[in-house]
C-alpha cells in the first residue's frame, strides 16, 4: 500500500511539471480575453453591471474554441456565458457579502422586463 501510494505521487509530480506550463498559460489566455471583452462591453454600453461579465464570458468562450468549428463554438458561448455569471455572482459575494446574489439577480431580472 505504501508503494503505491508513493507511486501515485510520483505520477502526479511528473504530470504537474509535463503539464503544468501548458494549463498555465492556457489559463492566462482566457483570463486575458475575458478581461479584455468585458472592458470592452463595459465601454461600449457605458454601463458596468452584470451584462458585461456573461457577455465577455461568452466571447471568451467563443473565441478560445473558434478553430473547432461553428458547433463548438457555440457550445462554450454559451459556458463562457454562465461561467461569466459564476465569476460575477462570486467575486461580487466575496466582496459584498451574500445578498449580492441574490440582490444582482432579483434586479437584472427587474431591468430585464421592465424595457418592454
Amino acid at each position: 500500500k505504501q508503494w503505491y501510494q508513493r507511486r501515485v505521487a510520483i505520477t502526479a509530480g511528473n504530470s504537474i511539471t509535463k503539464r503544468g506550463t501548458f494549463v498555465g498559460n492556457s489559463l492566462a489566455v482566457l483570463a486575458l480575453f475575458y478581461t479584455a471583452s468585458t472592458g470592452c462591453i463595459g465601454k461600449l454600453r457605458d454601463k458596468d453591471d452584470i451584462w458585461n461579465d456573461i457577455g465577455g464570458g461568452a466571447v471568451t468562450g467563443a473565441l478560445y474554441k473558434s478553430t473547432r468549428g461553428i458547433a463548438t463554438c457555440s457550445k462554450f458561448l454559451g459556458l463562457g456565458a454562465i461561467g461569466g455569471l459564476a465569476l460575477n455572482l462570486m467575486n461580487g459575494t466575496y466582496e459584498e457579502g451574500s445578498s449580492y446574489a441574490s440582490e444582482t439577480i432579483s434586479e437584472t431580472y427587474g431591468d430585464l422586463f421592465d424595457r418592454r
